[in-house]
């Protein structure tokens, strides 16, 4: 399961962003608390709906990601130097980062300075960095007492980190930055948050125009009216579409969200189907038909043979496998097979 943490200034409006994500469900303490709250999010897709209608199984599974959301971000300088990098354990760990943005005016809820996103990102991005650059400064303190004993096994992770150090102090992201396999790797065991990708939420309200500033290079960005969309996942079901047809909005806030994480991340869907189970399962673009089953489970990758291939809209099409199969659309594939978004799946493996 994919994770993504949630971060974000207080009143920006981030625990509201993982109501909206949570569907109304609730999950966590007023924006304030300094501590973590975690939600498991089920994708919503229709294909996975349609599939369930065509085979009516005794159960249906959508894909899921979890988010964090993190009360790291935002607490004093004083706190943060005596809490050092463990302040942002919650989200370290985590595929990507989802920075909550303020960029509406609301008087009972007073921010510092006023109400201006550029500065809010900026400060944020500060705070990833200099989080950053106190790990690599600890890390770089430890290699250097090795390497003063005589210890030279630590020489290039010691010039890997010196390069590191020379960026962050430049206030320049890591995910800016072109890393070798083997310096990616390094960082891997970092866990530094700059390099992770980033979706920054910039979170209005109905009256305001602005343009919101671009996040920079290897980011993407999306407008959110927290605050309406939390409004509406409080309706009943069946009374949001024409709610969100009144007031003009195209695309309800979860699907805006999750769509933006998928693209993120570089994520697709794939499925398995059958009378017992339909089920969604998430890739990464580009990850073969070996990689789909080790993620089914460890034994259909370690035995794989084949995987048997069709595309969910033909197999929608066909009505079923076999007249799919009559059509010459279900298809053998191997194990470099690139799996596309909206395969299913049936893995033919040695037990």
């Amino acid at each position: 399961m994919k994770r993504v943490g949630i971060l974000g200034l207080p009143r920006s409006g981030k625990t509201t962003v993982l109501e909206i994500l949570m569907q109304g469900a609730g999950s966590g303490a007023p924006g304030g608390a300094a501590r973590d709250h975690v939600g498991v999010v089920r994708v919503p897709d229709e294909r996975v709906d349609r599939l369930s209608a065509l085979y009516q199984p005794k159960k249906t599974t959508y894909a899921q990601i979890q988010f964090v959301d993190s009360a790291a971000a935002g607490h004093t300088s004083a706190r943060a130097a005596a809490k050092g990098p463990d302040l942002f354990s919650g989200v370290r760990t985590s595929d990507a980062l989802l920075l909550v943005v303020r960029d509406f005016e609301n008087p009972a809820v007073p921010i510092e300075g006023g109400v201006d996103p550029a500065r809010d990102l900026r400060n944020l991005q500060a705070e990833l960095i200099l989080n950053d650059l106190a790990i690599v400064e600890t890390r770089i303190e430890r290699i250097g007492k090795e390497l003063r004993v005589g210890k030279k096994q630590g020489e290039r992770e010691h010039a890997v980190l010196e390069r590191l150090r020379g960026l962050l102090e430049a206030e320049r992201p890591l995910r800016e930055e072109a890393f070798d396999a083997e310096e990616q790797k390094l960082l891997r065991g970092f866990q530094v948050l700059s390099l992770k990708p980033l979706l920054v939420v910039y979170n209005q309200d109905e009256r305001s125009t602005r343009v919101p500033p671009e996040p920079g290079a290897q980011a993407l960005a999306l407008v959110l009216r927290a605050h309406l969309e939390r409004e509406i996942v409080a309706l009943p079901p069946e009374e949001r579409p024409a709610f969100r047809a009144e007031l003009g909005l195209a695309e309800d806030g979860l699907s805006l969200l999750i769509r933006a994480c998928y693209r993120l991340l570089g994520l697709v869907s794939f499925f398995t189907v059958g009378p017992d189970e339909v089920r969604a399962w998430t890739l990464r673009q580009g990850e073969n038909a070996v990689d789909a089953a080790g993620e089914i489970h460890t034994d259909l990758a370690h035995g794989f043979i084949r995987a048997e291939v069709v595309a969910c809209d033909r197999l929608l099409e066909a009505g079923s496998e076999a007249k799919a199969r009559e059509r010459a659309w279900l298809r053998l594939e191997g194990r470099d097979y690139q799996v596309q978004d909206g395969d299913c799946l049936e893995i033919r493996f040695n037990k």
